[in-house]
């Protein structure tokens, strides 16, 4: 079955290891101020505009490497007032006290996430990939789920790549499902953290 174009940004699949995925959140913040969407799903990093706060992984060579993957945030909602949890950040909450992020930041996590467009067969599987931040301000603001997904033509041996592709989604998934067709665009891949904050040697500097 040809794949179908649904991106959900990076979901947990459990530990390499096997381990039971216990998916321990690290606690980060976010300026209220900040104008960036922010989605379950989305890969974010520590910001370098703003240190102690986060921003929303842009990809690029100069960019901070990422620290995680947003998993929801709390915040003051002047509408209804009083402190709400969110699947998503809505950008500009209008108040002066910072947005307590949740964020997926253990480097033995995997996840499964949909390719931008060609298929990625079994032989991208070790090869390190990049992620298609252009999507990040399409989440689904009705149910918070990011449209991240990996870039189908940015897989290379790079070290500064942020993912590495570890398996395809088919070698579990039953037939049928949406992404298991690798012969297809938009199919389905399993990655780990590569380039990732806490498992990186250097230092943020701002």
């Amino acid at each position: 079955m040809v794949n179908t174009n649904a991106p959900f940004g990076f979901r947990s699949f459990g530990h390499q290891d096997g381990s039971a995925p216990t998916m321990g959140l690290e606690r980060k913040f976010i300026l209220s101020s900040d104008t960036n969407l922010y989605f379950t799903g989305d890969v974010v990093s520590n910001s370098s505009a703003s240190p102690g706060y986060l921003s929303v992984y842009n990809g690029s060579s100069l960019a901070a490497i990422p620290c995680g993957v947003f998993a929801g945030c709390e915040y003051y909602s002047a509408t209804v007032q009083r402190m709400v949890f969110s699947p998503y950040f809505p950008a500009s909450v209008g108040s002066s006290n910072p947005v307590t992020a949740w964020v997926i930041s253990d480097p033995q996590m995997q996840f499964i996430v949909q390719a931008s467009s060609a298929g990625l067969g079994s032989s991208t599987v070790g090869y390190n990939v990049n992620v298609l931040t252009s999507q990040s301000s399409l989440g689904n603001t009705l149910n918070g789920q990011s449209a991240m997904v990996i870039t189908s033509s940015q897989i290379s041996a790079s070290s500064s790549l942020p993912f590495r592709i570890v398996d395809v989604y088919s070698n579990f998934a039953p037939p049928g499902v949406n992404g298991v067709d690798n012969s297809s665009a938009y199919n389905i891949m399993v990655v780990v953290p590569n380039n990732w904050a806490r498992i990186n040697t250097t230092a943020v500097t701002t």
